[in-house]
């Protein structure tokens, strides 16, 4: 077991280091959001107006409780546009604090148990495991991300970018696993 914790903290480190590469060097991130055009005036016209931190959709509507007159109206709202999903902090918010970046880590970590408990179950060479959990970053690529862009828009840059982010923390931490775990034996009767 003491392995598999070894494994899940190099695993997460290697995802760690990868996503801050992903995300400062390669140009699918740059391009994924965009500046807000006339930002000062769309933050002032929020300011007071949206007075709670969350994520907001708009237009909105309430599906449970909504009659079949507005669901319509609705999706003629979203035809027309415009329409979105913001995250939004009235009250600011961090910039890369040490907080935030030790959450990342320690997901990162927890993930990689994940990937290590189930590497040790595995048999085979190297090669078969390191791709084994590359697979996971696909999967949850798949999962996640191509959601967020089918049903909310998310930009084409990012759901590319968040591929490359996904699959090389994945296939690098499956390196760095899999060099650690011995695969498992098979017993033959």
């Amino acid at each position: 077991m003491v392995r598999v914790i070894l494994a899940a903290i190099v695993g997460g480190f290697l995802m760690f280091v990868w996503g801050a590469v992903a995300h400062t060097l390669l140009p699918f991130e740059r391009e994924a959001l965009k500046p807000l055009p006339n930002e000062a005036a769309v933050i002032a016209s929020l300011d007071g107006q949206v007075p709670q931190p969350g994520m907001y959709a708009f237009p909105w509507l309430d599906f449970a409780h909504a009659t079949p007159d507005q669901q319509e109206a609705w999706k003629q709202r979203i035809a027309s546009g415009p329409s979105g999903l913001m995250v939004y902090r009235p009250n600011g918010g961090e910039a890369m604090s040490p907080r935030q970046l030790v959450s990342e880590f320690a997901s990162n970590v927890l993930a990689a148990l994940f990937g290590a408990l189930l590497l040790v179950q595995l048999g085979g060479g190297v090669g078969r495991r390191v791709l084994s959990m590359a697979a996971i970053g696909i999967a949850a690529w798949l999962s996640i991300s191509v959601s967020q862009w089918t049903w909310y828009g998310f930009s084409t840059s990012f759901l590319i970018g968040d591929f490359a982010d996904q699959f090389g923390g994945w296939l690098l931490a499956g390196i760095g696993m899999s060099l650690l775990l011995k695969p498992r034996r098979v017993r033959s009767f």
